[in-house]
């Protein structure tokens, strides 16, 4: 049978306390559950729950090693009590069971019903000495004036509330410490609950860990950010908790996800970068997050979309969106997430200058060459110095991550922290799946057509390779401005008969392609990790490419692949897989394998856990995955970086 009630009774070090009134709330309560939330403990408070519970089997215990304060402790009590009614009590004793049970049962039909110590009708036998009650009457006046209370007593420690209704108003509690029953009343203010306030009897008990004035300028302190989150002042939070910490700390039943990226999936010449956060966002929305894409617009495209559950919203051009999307932020979108995901294609979107939410930089790969390499001066001088110099310096404070090791060494060049740096690769999608091959020897490149990519080396090596294979085609699928040149220079090499361009196709014919080829090929100066090729894997087919970063680490020379050094000539180790039927088909076996090693559910949750790093920074947080709650804190690694440790809530 489920409980009737259920009872949280925080407790941080209360050995002298903590017994008499478990004994008592256990045999009062015989028909709902207590929940013990020990936080913090360091004396014998959890030897002395653990000896109850194991007499009174209606007493549950929760153990966090981090003193988490009042409101963390009811916080984490609230996500797992079971009952329709939830009621909390100092572990003092002060309220006892009966007179909690009472209050309980005079609930009604109120979201909440709250003990006063001052109301007419109230008892307290016990009074507490005079500098406590001249500090708890100063704070009541205080927050009557900040937050227009009516209540006389918002500190009384027994309180009752309707299930439903705290369910409502989790994800917008923050505080944690003494403060917390003011935020609580003023987040149930805000949605207009039904708030009663009745007499109690009650009575001070010596013996509280708790100091006077350290306690109060705590509680004053989280008092005035409560009043600053609550109106227009909200701006001025984050150099509030650098200059008077608090530890505020949030439920999170699903986060709030922005991403800025210079395309979305749905663009014409969407590639690897589109791919990889479309795929782990569209999961994340599955799990219950809500995630939001910001980028540029293209012909034809409307100015809001969803897809697969993600919003997207485009604004300006593939230039003018860098400029027009911080006022699209600003104006549409601000105060409105948890953490922004910025992706740097060549340039990032600047994103902590205009705002301050956590963000997270992804970085596929460092452009500098690409950008002296096949740009005009001064354009490629400018965007050089702005990945260069200006981004490690804008993102200095931001968390970071890379798609390969490669990556990660270059971003460290360019002076980026590696601490700063996680790594997430790529996943490949389950649908790809070997097929039947082409009757005809046929090499596939799929990606975008850019001057870096050096698909001209793949035009030379198949004018050769045709000289040992005739037979041989190379079909070239992805859209990009080299388009034509490519054209043309097939024609000049005599081998357009042999190069089959595709233009963007779909999922379907994309892996169609993918099955077909006999193997996969690349010349590309430099990749990020270079997806196209894991696909190619996961459709049975091995590649061969350049000895670059990002390709190296996803071919393994000799097992899924060919890697060639620059000045080898492609076409050789492509003829000997083409001609070689024991060869290829070994290549394949291990292509099938070495994709089975990516998968996009586990990208998706590696990129969770930085993300919910980021969002909980050095505090403490609630976080619901996988259809728990986790305390989640930060933790210092031995490299210097640091990880976010998650501990289930039962």
């Amino acid at each position: 049978m489920s409980p009737r009630f259920s009872v949280i009774i925080p407790a941080h070090n209360e050995e002298c306390r903590i017994e008499a009134t478990l004994r008592d709330y256990s045999a009062v309560f015989n028909d709902s559950e207590i929940i013990v939330v020990l936080n913090g403990c360091t004396d014998r408070t959890a030897a002395i729950v653990a000896a109850v519970r194991a007499q009174c089997t209606n007493i549950c215990a929760i153990e966090i090693e981090e003193a988490v304060g009042k409101g963390g402790a009811v916080r984490a009590g609230f996500l797992i009590a079971q009952a329709p009614v939830v009621a909390y009590a100092d572990a003092d004793h002060a309220t006892t069971a009966a007179e909690m049970r009472r209050l309980c049962q005079d609930l009604g039909n109120r979201d909440a019903l709250i003990a006063s110590r001052w109301l007419p009708g109230a008892v307290v036998s016990t009074v507490q000495p005079f500098r406590r009650r001249i500090a708890s009457r100063a704070f009541n006046a205080i927050i009557r004036v900040l937050f227009g209370f009516k209540y006389s007593d918002t500190q009384c420690g027994a309180k009752v509330f309707r299930a439903a209704s705290i369910a409502r108003i989790l994800p917008y509690l923050e505080t944690a410490n003494f403060a917390f029953d003011v935020d609580l009343l003023f987040t149930m203010k805000a949605a207009r609950m039904s708030v009663g306030e009745a007499p109690t009897v009650w009575r001070d008990v010596g013996g509280s860990s708790v100091q006077l004035v350290p306690a109060s300028a705590h509680m004053l302190a989280s008092v005035l950010r409560l009043r600053f989150r609550h109106s227009f002042m909200r701006i001025v939070i984050p150099l509030f908790d650098r200059l008077f910490p608090t530890r505020p700390m949030r439920a999170h039943d699903g986060f709030r996800i922005l991403m800025l990226n210079w395309r979305d999936p749905m663009h014409p010449q969407a590639g690897g970068a589109e791919i990889y956060l479309y795929e782990m966002a569209k999961r994340w929305v599955s799990a219950g997050h809500s995630v939001e894409w910001l980028c540029a617009s293209f012909p034809s495209a409307s100015k809001r979309e969803t897809l697969d559950g993600i919003r997207i919203t485009r604004a300006g051009s593939a230039l003018t969106v860098y400029l027009r999307l911080p006022f699209e932020y600003v104006r549409s979108f601000r105060d409105r997430f948890d953490v922004i995901i910025d992706a740097e294609n060549g340039i990032p979107f600047f994103s902590p200058l205009f705002s301050m939410k956590p963000k997270i930089g992804v970085v596929h790969h460092v452009h500098k060459d690409v950008f002296k390499k096949h740009l005009v001066w001064p354009l490629a001088a400018i965007l050089t110095w702005l990945e260069c110099s200006v981004m490690p310096r804008v993102y200095r404070n931001c968390k970071f991550v890379a798609v390969s090791e490669d990556t990660r060494s270059a971003m460290v060049q360019i002076g980026i922290p590696r601490q700063s740096i996680d790594i997430v690769r790529n996943g490949v999608d389950a649908g790809l799946k070997p097929g039947p091959k082409s009757a005809e020897p046929s090499m596939l490149y799929l990606g975008r057509l850019k001057a870096y990519k050096r698909i001209e080396h793949l035009i030379d090596a198949l004018s050769r390779v045709r000289e040992r294979v005739p037979d041989t085609v190379l079909h070239i699928a992805g859209e990009g401005d080299h388009r034509g040149r490519l054209e043309a220079y097939a024609r000049e090499r005599g081998v357009e008969d042999a190069v089959r361009f595709h233009g963007f196709v779909d999922s379907r014919r994309k892996r169609e392609l993918l099955q077909g080829a006999w193997l996969f090929a690349s010349a590309s100066e430099m990749e990020g990790w270079g997806i196209s090729v894991a696909e190619a894997n996961a459709c049975g087919t091995p590649a061969v490419a350049y000895n670059v970063p990002g390709l190296r680490e996803v071919i393994r020379h000799g097992y899924n692949g060919i890697i060639v050094q620059a000045d080898e000539d492609l076409s050789v180790p492509m003829i000997r897989i083409l001609q070689n039927p024991q060869q290829r088909a070994e290549l394949e076996r291990n292509a099938i394998a070495r994709a089975a090693e990516l998968s996009w559910d586990r990208s998706a949750e590696a990129m969770m856990d930085v993300i919910t790093h980021a969002v909980i920074g050095d505090q403490l947080g609630l976080v619901r995955r996988a259809g728990q709650w986790n305390l989640v804190k930060s933790r210092v690694c031995g490299d210097g970086t640091r990880e976010a440790v998650q501990k289930v809530l039962a």
